[in-house]
């Protein structure tokens, strides 16, 4: 079977896909709770490892075949980031 490819933008969260050792080796977007996506482990991909756990809108290129997605990522925002000098709950 083909694979789709597509660009898109995709808002999820960051969780680890491999550990090695104590290390994070892999990231996935979690996108609605239930898709994975794979991060591709190239520049953009590896400075996400950096943010596991926060919400981000990734934009970037999806591969979508039979067995897995994954997605390079062009670039990303951070989607939780909270500003103490103008958050007043804080």
């Amino acid at each position: 079977m083909a694979a789709d490819v597509y660009e898109d933008s995709l808002f999820g969260q960051i969780l680890p896909l491999d550990w090695d050792n104590d290390t994070v080796s892999g990231v996935v977007l979690l996108v609605d709770g239930e898709e994975e996506f794979i991060v591709e482990p190239d520049e953009n991909g590896e400075s996400l490892i950096e943010y596991i756990d926060r919400w981000v809108t990734a934009e970037g290129i999806v591969v979508e075949n039979e067995d897995e997605l994954r997605i390079k990522v062009r670039n990303y925002t951070l989607e939780d980031e909270i500003d103490y000098d103008t958050d007043e709950d804080w």
